[in-house]
């Protein structure tokens, strides 16, 4: 659809960008999966109606597009996002690249891989080494606490970098590429199978305030996460927080 511009742009919430191209893969990935599993739950970011934001049942967690901005500007760093979870944990993510063909995926106890080769993340332990992955919101009316944090971690390391896909960013913790993410607020459908991605590669997790939303599981709550090499996590999140 990208390469002979065959979908529509538009705003929802009238701000956040969304593409007819979101809604077909969103249709397409639920279509799929409920003729295996006709009884399941889907939280999706398309479904318009009330997200019931539940994992005990067996549900599918899925971003259709995560990084629509960069999809709609012809850039490559876009990627599909989708996990199961059941009994409150999410068991098995996938997220996959398909402008660079890279599957990232990982399911609970068993490790997490790239193309079929298994990643780590990178063994390091000085936080000023390391590159960092951070995001924007869409909505820009209260920016200033972005731009201190920001102002706060930049010299403190190496380089910072933004894909403008979370999933993406996550997963690129897990494979070394970098070091260390967060960002304030994202959703279940960004996080949740990136997050099991990274876990399974050896990363540690958490939150660089206190977290909203706890009344959702840690597996899938993306607010104020904190994702890094586990030799650097807790002075990447003392810096996040410091006054």
């Amino acid at each position: 659809m990208r390469e002979k511009n065959q979908y529509q742009e538009s705003l929802k919430h009238g701000y956040e960008l969304v593409t007819t191209a979101d809604l077909i893969s969103n249709d397409l990935i639920k279509t799929e999966i409920s003729k295996v599993f006709p009884d399941h739950r889907f939280i999706s970011e398309e479904d318009s109606e009330q997200k019931d934001l539940s994992i005990q049942q067996p549900t599918w967690i899925i971003d259709p597009i995560d990084g629509t901005v960069g999809y709609a500007n012809d850039h490559y760093q876009v990627a599909v996002s989708i996990a199961f979870a059941v009994e409150n944990k999410v068991r098995v993510g996938v997220v996959y690249n398909p402008f660079l063909d890279e599957m990232f995926y990982g399911s609970e106890g068993c490790g997490a891989f790239l193309n079929n080769k298994p990643i780590r993340v990178k063994d390091v332990h000085d936080l000023k080494q390391c590159v960092i992955g951070t995001g924007f919101p869409h909505k820009k009316d209260h920016i200033e606490d972005i731009i201190e944090r920001l102002g706060k971690i930049l010299p403190n390391i190496r380089d910072i970098r933004r894909l403008g896909s979370p999933a993406l960013d996550i997963c690129w913790v897990a494979c070394g590429r970098m070091q260390g993410f967060y960002e304030g607020q994202l959703s279940p459908w960004d996080v949740a199978a990136a997050r099991l991605i990274a876990v399974e590669a050896g990363a540690r997790t958490g939150y660089y305030s206190i977290a909203q939303n706890r009344m959702i599981p840690d597996c899938i709550n993306g607010n104020r996460i904190i994702v890094s090499s586990p030799g650097i996590f807790d002075v990447f999140q003392k810096t996040l927080t410091n006054k």
